[in-house]
């Protein structure tokens, strides 16, 4: 029997594994009938690093055992809850509408009293890693005070987030934050009143940028682009431009800040003293003035090893987060 199984398993082993990880009891069989590791196998399209019987088993077993990061957490949601997560068309998982279960506790002061700690909003599993923004501003500030270089890397709004504020953050929650690649590709005069949430998604990761500013950047804290204020939406909107003042569908999502001219992260391509914010009325506009104090709300991505451990994303009983 034995030898019959070593032979079985040369000539597939995939598909033996896969069904003993369906009930995740590999240890037990492991030991019952691979004591050794003299069976070995091709594992060119397997996706494992190992080559024999054991070290595979023992491999499945650790990834089948482990915990789920916050991020799978929040894609396993997605089945049961189309009226608050959907997938977009780039493949990012997002929270969309007026106000979904998307809240979570972030930088608490003490982490047993939780009147102590911010309340920021799962924007969605962007990249394969959650992104989140804070709920409430943390002040007026000017994009940057050089009012003619839209330079989003030499900019005070960016120094500021990236350093002063960013060492302020409490631990565990400041060993939360994962350093990022922040886009910063932008429409030009032609297209700004045209782009869609995935047009402007496409732009933001373009290299269409104002001469001499940087296609991106790799940076701690930033801000959303026009593209997540659109995408926070959900179809209704995906089809309109987020420029356009008359497209009212557009307002109804969790980010939109009435009577708030919010700063976005896109800067203009077409000219170098201007960036995107979100109007008090609800339209993404290029011509904000960067050395003008408008309301500031961080974004961030967390780490991959974060994992939600409590809460239900209620406003009354946010996600709780360990690393």
């Amino acid at each position: 029997m034995r030898e019959k199984t070593k032979e079985f398993l040369k000539k597939n082993l995939i598909g033996f594994l896969l069904g003993i990880v369906s009930a995740c009891t590999i240890s037990v069989i492991a030991a019952t009938y691979f004591p050794s590791n003299d069976v070995t196998y091709d594992n060119t399209e397997s996706g494992l690093v190992s080559t024999n019987v054991q070290g595979a088993i023992d491999e499945i077993y650790t990834e089948c055992t482990k915990e789920p990061t916050a991020s799978d957490q929040i894609i396993e949601l997605l089945p049961d809850n189309p009226d608050e997560l959907y997938k977009d068309d780039k493949g990012n998982i997002r929270y969309y509408g007026k106000n979904p279960n998307n809240y979570l506790y972030f930088n608490c002061t003490d982490n047993n009293d939780k009147t102590t700690c911010e309340l920021w909003r799962i924007i969605g599993v962007i990249d394969g890693k959650i992104k989140i923004k804070r709920n409430n501003k943390i002040g007026n500030k000017n994009w940057s005070s050089n009012s003619f270089s839209n330079n989003w890397e030499n900019s005070d709004l960016q120094i500021y987030l990236n350093n002063e504020y960013y060492n302020s953050i409490n631990e565990p929650y400041k060993g939360m934050i994962s350093e990022e690649t922040y886009y910063l590709g932008g429409p030009t005069e032609s297209n700004q009143n045209l782009l869609t949430a995935s047009g402007y998604y496409d732009v933001e990761r373009s290299n269409i940028v104002y001469a001499g500013n940087p296609i991106s950047i790799k940076q701690y804290i930033g801000l959303i682009y026009p593209s997540d204020y659109g995408y926070a939406t959900g179809s209704s909107c995906l089809s309109a431009p987020l420029s356009l003042y008359a497209n009212n569908n557009c307002y109804n999502n969790y980010l939109y800040k009435k009577d708030q001219e919010i700063w976005l992260q896109t800067p203009d391509a077409s000219a170098n003293e201007t960036a995107a914010l979100v109007m008090k009325f609800g339209y993404v506009y290029y011509k904000g003035a960067i050395s003008e104090d408008r309301p500031v709300f961080p974004t961030l991505y967390l780490s991959s090893e974060v994992q939600i451990t409590g809460g239900d994303g209620s406003k009354t009983n946010p996600y709780e987060l360990s690393i």
